[in-house]
């Protein structure tokens, strides 16, 4: 017998934010539910928290998921073998991911909002956790918040930030993601060209690949596939997550007892949530998204003017688009649609600034001194140039080329704006460094504005969970 409506829509929010899979328990009905409210690990994460933001508008819920390293029950092994570091590391835990995920019972719609880790906020006054001295308020990264203060200063971080109260908080490290994975029997992504990250142990075909918990963490935690780095990374999160919501609420998982109770024990394995988090409240949200499917889940990444910032001491950060983001939140707040308005086909800017990005010059063009001309440019508008100009090995271009390597097709749209009209050359293996050939066709070089695209990857309206894996 198939589960009520109501349960199979809860566990679509299993699959929206893989950390808050403890809601797939409603699926299994009440007894269920109560063994799991007494199994789950449980988190403070609201300790001596003040000031906090009022409660959203028309009862929604807002959940604050959270993916760790935490390393704890992992052997030397499975560091190795998960390309997690290894034993010198594994002490204390860091927060890898940020999601809010915003369920709104009077819109049928649960919106998952990336927060990317190196964001530049505000972090509040707090009591150090290593020698308990009074610690001021200052500016820093996201997951600094995480590593400083644990779950009770990363919630008040985060609502300090952006005036959305947190209701729920629920955090899944690194082996509970694998175990989720693996409990569904893996999932579905995509992979534009082919990719490869050593560090993180990622090795993909182009194309669709059915992945299992072990590839697909280095898919979600991959950082040198382009110079996009933690932006690019949140884009196959989203997609990922997708992938997964597909995989719970398919027959395979859904309607087969076993599948379901093995994904129901990860998931119980998987995750530390907080005291408040209760089969009670399970219930009424599954009762109130009983009429929501998976194209009402919807994924954003909060608006970046700047995805590489410079700030002092706290190094490379994320800085926000204020207004874009204060318009995101007060939405989120206030439980109103976001209305953005849709760019046309095309329309898609850079989204990797120039300082992210090494190119060499060549002079195909015959004029000498050109090479060393545009070299010179391209470093005044932040380029770091691999070196001085060469002579291409022919002296008749016609037309300028930048030649790329197909896993950065983010870095050269920065430079196709930089370099207008050149012909735009894929050459596989070519590595990191692009390569601006001139030709007899080049007129200079124009400034650029980075950040269009970083500030919502996916289309303008947000990525939903229904969404082809390859869209």
């Amino acid at each position: 017998m198939a589960p009520p409506r109501w349960a199979r829509r809860l566990v679509l929010l299993v699959g929206a934010g893989t950390a808050v899979a403890v809601l797939a328990v409603s699926a299994t009905g009440w007894s269920v539910l109560q063994w799991s409210g007494k199994n789950i690990a449980r988190v403070d994460a609201f300790a001596d928290l003040a000031d906090r933001p009022a409660p959203s508008a028309n009862g929604s819920t807002t959940f604050l998921l959270v993916g760790s390293d935490g390393r704890e029950g992992m052997s030397p092994a499975d560091m190795k073998r998960l390309h997690v570091g290894n034993a010198a590391t594994a002490g204390g835990r860091r927060a890898d991911t940020m999601l809010m995920m915003h369920v709104s019972p009077q819109h049928g719609t649960v919106t998952v909002v990336s927060l990317p880790r190196d964001s530049y906020v505000t972090i509040p006054r707090h009591v150090s956790a290593s020698d308990g001295s009074s610690v001021r308020q200052r500016r820093d990264k996201l997951n600094s918040a995480y590593a400083f203060g644990g779950a009770p200063l990363t919630v008040a971080a985060v609502e300090a930030t952006t005036g959305v109260r947190i209701d729920h908080y629920v955090e899944v490290d690194f082996l509970g993601f694998v175990r989720l994975v693996d409990a569904v029997g893996g999932v579905e992504v995509c992979a534009p060209t082919r990719l490869r990250d050593r560090k993180a142990g990622l090795r993909l075909p182009k194309g669709v690949s059915h992945v299992d918990g072990e590839t697909g963490l280095a898919y979600v935690r991959a950082r040198n596939l382009d110079a996009r780095a933690d932006l690019g990374r949140i884009e196959r999160q989203q997609r990922f997550l997708g992938s997964m919501a597909a995989r719970v609420t398919s027959r395979d998982v859904l309607l087969d007892p076993r599948a379901m109770i093995r994904f129901l024990n990860a998931a119980l394995d998987a995750v530390r949530a907080d005291p408040g988090l209760t089969e009670k409240t399970l219930v009424s949200l599954a009762t109130q998204l009983r009429h929501s499917s998976s194209k009402d889940v919807r994924f954003r990444t909060v608006p970046i003017v700047n995805p590489s910032y410079r700030a002092g001491a706290a190094g490379a950060v994320a800085l926000w688009d204020d207004a874009a983001a204060r318009t995101m939140f007060t939405a989120l707040r206030d439980d109103t649609p976001v209305v953005r308005k849709k760019k046309a086909p095309g329309d898609a800017g850079p989204s990797v600034p120039p300082e992210q990005i090494r190119v060499q010059v060549y002079n195909g063009s015959g004029t000498p001194g050109l090479g060393g001309t545009v070299s010179n440019a391209l470093a005044g508008h932040g380029f770091e140039v691999a070196g001085p100009a060469q002579n291409w090995r022919t002296q008749t271009v016609q037309r300028t080329m930048l030649r790329y390597d197909t896993r950065y097709t983010e870095s050269i749209r920065t430079l196709a704006a930089v370099v207008p009209r050149a012909r735009l050359v894929p050459v596989a293996g070519l590595g990191r460094t692009l390569q601006v050939v001139t030709g007899r066709s080049y007129d200079g070089t124009r400034a650029v504005h980075v950040g269009a695209a970083a500030s919502s990857p996916g289309n303008a309206e947000g990525r939903t969970a229904d969404a082809d894996p390859c869209s």
